[in-house]
């Protein structure tokens, strides 16, 4: 089962596949970000760059 790395909120296999990166690790969901960074990568930055996102 994936999950995100952030909230540890869970997301399907496909999302993983398309959104997460070269690892088949998602940092980032719609649960605790936006589509629109979603989309544009942000779902899929690794771990190790210290990022972490939270919803206003």
């Amino acid at each position: 089962m994936h999950t995100c790395g952030n909230c540890g909120e869970f997301v399907s296999r496909d999302f993983v596949r398309v959104f997460g990166n070269e690892h088949n690790e998602v940092v980032g969901c719609p649960a605790c970000m936006n589509m629109r960074e979603v989309m544009q990568g942000e779902g899929a930055a690794r771990r190790s760059q210290g990022v972490r996102w939270t919803r206003a």
